[in-house]
C-alpha cells in the first residue's frame, strides 16, 4: 500500500495496521474454532473403546475406531467445492452442522438398548466427513484475509485447534469414562458456539466477494478486516489488487467444470507438479504408518499395553496437553527453524522413543526385569508416550499438510492439497484399522518396534528429499520444481 495515503479520520497506517493485526488473529481464532468439535472425534475412540470392549467384538471396535478416516476423504473431497461456489463461511457452517448432526446421532445410539452399533457408526462417519470438511476452508478463509506476515502463523493454527479438541475430549474422558453418551452430548455445544460465531462474528471473505462480483460487500467486508467503519485509500489499495486479479483469472473461471477439471489433472501429471504432489504423498504415508494417528486413537489402549502405571485416562490427558503445548511452540518457532529441521528433528524423536519403548516391553514381557527395578523403570514407557507426542507434533504431524498448501501453483493448489490431505486420511483408516489385528499378530512390542523403524525410514526420507521453504516466496518454491517464473526474464533459482 501507498505510505502517502491518508485516511479521512486521520488514522495512520501504522495504527490501521495495528487494528487489522487484532482483527486478523480474533478471525483466525473463530475461523479455527470451527475444528474443535470435529478433531474430538479423533480422540473420542480412545477414551471410550475401553468401555465398549465390554459390548463390542474386537472386529466392531476397530470399525468403531476407523470408520472416521474413511468418512473424511469425502469430506476433503466436497469441502473445495463448497468454499469456491457458496463461500467460506457456508463451507464453515457445513462443518459445524455436520459435526452437530454426528454428535447428537451417537448420544441417540447411547440412550438405545438394542441395535446401537450402526446407528453409532453413523455418527462416526458424519464426525468423520466433518473433520475432512475442516481440511481446508479456516485455513483458505485465513489465507485470503491475513497479511503475508503473519500468513505462516495461521497455517499452523489448524493443528492448534485439532490439538485443543483431542484434548479437550480426553478433559472428558477422564472426568466422565463410560458415560460416552454424555460425552458425545456436551462435545455438541462446540459446533453449537461455531455456528454462532461464523453467523455474528466472521464476515465472507473479501476476495471471494469480489471473484463473484459483490464489490459492495467486499469493500463493506474488508472494512471489517482492517478494523475501520471508513472505506479509506488503505481498503480502497487492497480491493483494488482483488478486483485486479479476479481480472486476470476471469479467463479460466468462465470454462465449463468438466473442462476446467480435466484440464487440472492434466497439468497435476506434468513434472513441475508431480514431483511436489509425489514428495508429500510419501511423506504422508510415513506420517501414517509410523504410528502418529494410532496414538491418538487408541491412546488408553496403548498406555495400559506399555505398562504405564498412572491412570491410563490420566495419562491421555497428560499426552493432549503436551501436544497442545507443542503445536503452540511449533507456531512460533516453525519460521525461525523451518520445515526440513523441525521435521528431522521429529524424525529422529519418534524413532528413539519407539524403539525405547519396544525395548523396556521386550525385556519387561521376557521377565529381564522385575521386583523393584521394574517398579521403577515405570517412568520409561510413560516419559517415551509423552516424548514421543513431542517429537511427533514438531514435524511429521503438520508439516505434511504444510507443505500441500504451499509448494503447488495457485490453479492447481486446491485440487493437490484436497487430495493429498484425502489420501493422507485414507492411510489413517488403514493403519487405525489393523492395529488390533497388529498387536494380536506380533504383541505391542512388535508394534512399537514397526513404528519405530518406519520413523526412522521416514528421517532417512525427510533428510535426503524435503527441501527446505523456511525463507522462500511462494514463486521461487515453486521455481524449484521446475515452474516456470512469473516474469518472462526471470531466472529459476535453487531452493537452499
Amino acid at each position: 500500500m501507498d505510505a502517502q495515503l491518508e485516511a479521512k479520520d486521520g488514522t495512520t497506517k501504522e495504527t490501521l495496521t495495528k487494528r487489522s493485526t487484532s482483527k486478523q488473529v480474533i478471525l483466525a481464532l473463530l475461523t479455527n474454532f470451527s475444528s474443535i468439535g470435529p478433531s474430538m472425534t479423533l480422540g473420542f475412540s480412545a477414551v471410550v473403546i475401553p468401555t465398549l470392549k465390554k459390548t463390542f467384538t474386537d472386529d466392531q471396535v476397530s470399525w468403531f475406531a476407523s470408520i472416521t478416516a474413511l468418512a473424511a476423504p469425502f469430506g476433503c473431497f466436497f469441502s473445495g467445492p463448497i468454499a469456491d461456489r457458496f463461500g467460506r463461511r457456508a463451507a464453515i457452517f457445513c462443518i459445524n452442522i455436520t459435526c452437530f448432526i454426528g454428535w447428537m446421532t451417537i448420544y441417540v445410539a447411547h440412550r438405545l438398548h438394542e441395535d446401537k452399533y450402526w446407528l453409532l457408526l453413523l455418527g462416526r462417519l458424519l464426525t468423520g466427513f466433518s473433520v475432512g470438511l475442516s481440511s481446508a476452508p479456516a485455513t483458505i478463509y485465513m489465507a485470503e484475509v491475513s497479511s503475508s506476515s503473519l500468513r505462516t502463523m495461521f497455517t499452523t493454527w489448524g493443528s492448534i485447534s485439532f490439538s485443543t479438541g483431542i484434548l479437550a475430549v480426553y478433559i472428558l474422558g477422564f472426568f466422565l469414562k463410560e458415560s460416552w453418551g454424555l460425552m458425545a452430548l456436551v462435545t455438541c455445544a462446540f459446533p453449537c458456539l461455531g455456528i454462532a460465531f461464523i453467523a455474528f462474528l466472521v464476515p465472507e471473505s473479501p476476495s471471494w466477494l469480489v471473484g463473484k462480483n459483490r464489490l459492495d460487500e467486499a469493500k463493506n467486508n474488508m472494512c471489517q478486516v482492517f478494523g475501520t467503519k471508513e472505506y479509506n485509500p488503505y481498503v480502497q489499495s487492497e480491493v483494488e489488487a482483488l478486483i485486479k486479479a479476479k481480472g486476470v483469472k476471469a479467463s479460466t473461471q468462465t470454462k465449463p467444470m468438466l473442462e476446467q477439471m480435466l484440464r487440472k489433472v492434466k497439468y497435476l501429471l506434468e513434472p513441475q507438479c508431480l514431483k511436489p504432489f509425489t514428495l508429500v504423498f510419501v511423506y504422508f504415508i510415513f506420517q501414517q504408518f509410523a504410528g502418529t494417528f494410532v496414538l491418538v486413537f487408541y491412546a488408553v489402549d496403548i498406555v495400559t499395553k506399555a505398562g504405564v502405571s498412572l491412570d491410563p485416562y490420566l495419562t491421555t490427558v497428560m499426552i493432549g496437553a503436551i501436544r497442545l503445548g507443542t503445536a503452540v511452540l511449533v507456531s512460533c518457532i516453525s519460521k525461525r527453524f523451518g520445515r526440513r529441521p523441525l521435521s528431522i528433528a521429529s524424525g529422529l524423536g519418534m524413532t528413539l522413543c519407539m524403539l525405547v519403548l519396544a525395548c523396556h516391553c521386550l525385556l519387561v514381557n521376557h521377565h529381564q526385569v522385575g521386583g523393584n527395578l521394574e517398579t521403577k523403570l515405570t517412568i520409561i514407557p510413560l516419559l517415551c508416550l509423552l516424548l514421543h507426542f513431542v517429537a511427533s507434533t514438531l514435524g511429521f504431524l503438520p508439516m505434511p499438510f504444510a507443505l500441500a498448501a504451499e509448494v503447488f501453483p495457485t490453479k492447481i493448489r486446491g485440487t493437490a492439497s484436497g487430495l493429498l490431505a484425502g489420501s493422507g486420511y485414507l492411510f489413517n483408516f488403514i493403519v487405525v484399522k489393523v492395529y488390533p489385528s497388529m498387536v494380536k499378530s506380533v504383541g505391542s512390542t512388535g508394534v512399537f518396534f514397526f513404528y519405530g523403524g518406519v520413523s526412522l525410514l521416514g528421517t532417512v526420507f525427510v533428510t535426503c528429499l524435503l527441501p527446505e521453504t523456511k525463507g522462500k516466496s511462494l514463486q521461487e518454491i515453486l521455481e524449484y520444481f521446475g515452474e516456470k517464473p512469473d516474469v518472462e526474464t526471470g531466472e529459476k533459482k535453487p531452493l537452499e
